[in-house]
């Protein structure tokens, strides 16, 4: 078999729906990443991160090439996180990261 190429029509599509339907309302919408994978062996995995004002969207799918050399795509998965849940989850990684300041320290 040749090298494999994976490829992603359904999630291809899914992104640009979802950034025409942004557009539509008048949302600014960007791709933060688009990064495919390897799952494992032949079978690739795609994700893309998709931001804009009203949150966060991530759509992503699984490829793989059969033993015939068919190209199967499955498991397109699309999901959101609107931006007061994203705002709400960096400022608890910043508490996180910041160091808890025990009695008798503050003010040195």
């Amino acid at each position: 078999m040749d090298k494999f190429t994976p490829v992603f029509p359904e999630l291809e599509l899914a992104v640009t729906e979802l950034l025409n339907a942004r557009t539509a309302m008048g949302l600014y919408a960007t791709i933060l990443s688009d990064r495919t994978s390897s799952a494992t062996g032949e079978v690739f995995v795609r994700k893309v991160v998709i931001a804009d004002p009203q949150g966060l969207h991530t759509i992503s799918q699984f490829c793989l090439q059969t033993s015939s050399g068919e190209v199967d795509c499955f498991g397109l998965s699309k999901d959101s996180i609107s931006a007061m849940d994203a705002k709400k989850y960096m400022e608890y990684l910043n508490k996180k990261e910041r160091p808890v300041e025990t009695e008798g320290e503050s003010g040195r």
